[in-house]
């Protein structure tokens, strides 16, 4: 793989992170109480997956694609994570 095949890999796999999340958001502001536990559970554990058995084998292979938030030098621009799903912050 190369540099630029890496950085493109990483950026998908920042994006199913950031989309997790967001529903993550959307779970705990529309659903049931119940309902949020186990979901903040299940995403938890998808999350872990995507970041520790996904991107970090891939960062420690290529460490210049270590996003800034992570520890790195990379600078990833909020731009990769739209569309958003949910936005809680837009009142919607």
């Amino acid at each position: 793989m190369t540099k630029e095949e890496a950085e493109s890999l990483s950026l998908v796999l920042l994006r199913v992170v950031g989309t997790l999340d967001q529903t993550a958001s959307f779970v705990r502001d529309k659903d049931e109480s119940a309902s949020w536990d186990r979901y903040r559970q299940a995403v938890g554990r998808a999350m872990g997956v995507v970041a520790l058995d996904l991107a970090e084998p891939l960062w420690e292979r290529f460490p210049e694609l270590r996003p800034e938030q992570l520890g790195g030098a990379y600078k990833v621009h909020k731009s990769i994570y739209e569309p958003l799903f949910y936005d809680p912050d837009s009142g919607a």
